[in-house]
């Protein structure tokens, strides 16, 4: 075995030993890592110098983490936010954390070491004014034919609204689509070949060489929606946020008083199919009782201020003005 493989299969015996660690236990284990790079004078080559820091580094901030009180601290519990979820799902080192620090507002850790990342981190992907949430989860290790299914990884993916796998291109398409779809099965993501959830494939690492023909590959293979993207793009990854709004199946909508004019900085993020009642409603629950007609300018008008009812369903970009019937007073005394 060459001495680069022998590297990598160090890697995976670190992460597959360190990925449920917490604590103590996880401190105690990256020493005992450390201690026999060093007794097997593996320290002399460059990528052993590199895990030793990357270890010490992840060593320094479980030290530094306060010590939980009561309830024990969950790194997958995320919170949601936005106006949808989408969790990315891969392979260990597929790009998954650059990805992230290029499309939302966090500054993910990177680098090539199997499991650099190993907590659930979210960020805040924005597009056209809507934001929504990404949610970068550690990458799957599939060295071995009996490896267990993450249960951590499936629980955050199954309360997300869509599941995009990053799929490198410079790896096997076939192995990284058999190993992720078998997970998505396991799981009960994937039933039959159909799923409740939004699944949809990113194609990382699209500007290095040799990943056109790949890619090639992967549009063949895949039973989903495949997103090309270069992270050093900023066209590319632009594309790229529009795909991931476009998978929530959201859409824009802009209300306008009568006599003004539409406010174009505050969109109502609805879904698509939505109908007019569906925006009275947001805006206040009396609306739909209220409502005598509404004038819609944009895609789904036939003209400009065309008249329509509640059940007129709405596209995205449409700028609506409801017109209401006056709340009755109650007469004075």
């Amino acid at each position: 075995m060459s001495r680069h493989n022998k590297y990598r299969f160090f890697l995976y015996k670190v992460a597959n030993k360190l990925r449920h660690l917490e604590g103590e236990e996880f401190v105690a284990e990256v020493d005992a890592i450390i201690e026999e790079i060093q007794r097997k004078k593996l320290d002399n080559w460059g990528p052993y110098k590199q895990l030793i820091s990357w270890l010490e580094s992840k060593k320094d901030e479980v030290l530094a983490k306060p010590k939980a009180k009561g309830r024990q601290y969950d790194p997958f519990e995320i919170p949601m936010s936005g106006v949808g979820r989408i969790a990315l799902f891969g392979l260990s080192n597929v790009g998954k954390s650059t990805l992230m620090n290029a499309i939302t507002n966090t500054e993910v850790e990177v680098g090539n070491f199997l499991h650099t990342t190993t907590i659930g981190q979210a960020g805040a992907c924005t597009y056209q004014g809507v934001t929504f949430q990404i949610v970068d989860l550690p990458g799957f290790l599939d060295f071995k034919e009996d490896w267990t299914i993450s249960k951590q990884i499936n629980r955050v993916a199954r309360t997300s609204d869509a599941i995009v796998m990053v799929v490198d291109l410079t790896m096997s398409i076939d192995r990284q689509l058999e190993f992720l779809t078998e997970q998505l099965v396991e799981s009960n993501i994937l039933v039959d070949g159909k799923s409740e959830y939004k699944i949809a494939i990113i194609a990382s690492k699209g500007d290095l060489p040799g990943s056109k023909e790949t890619y090639q590959e992967l549009l063949e293979k895949a039973k989903w929606d495949v997103y090309p993207t270069a992270y050093n793009n900023e066209e590319s990854l632009e594309k790229l946020k529009l795909s991931l709004f476009e998978l929530l199946k959201a859409m824009r909508v802009y209300t306008k008083p009568p006599g003004e004019k539409p406010n174009l900085s505050e969109p109502f993020v609805i879904r698509k199919g939505a109908k007019v009642s569906d925006v009275a409603e947001k805006i206040h629950t009396s609306f739909v009782k209220r409502f005598r007609y509404a004038k819609i300018w944009g895609p789904s008008s036939e003209f400009d201020g065309q008249q329509v009812g509640l059940e007129h369903i709405l596209q995205d970009g449409d700028i609506i003005e409801l017109v209401l019937h006056r709340q009755k007073t109650k007469a004075a005394k």
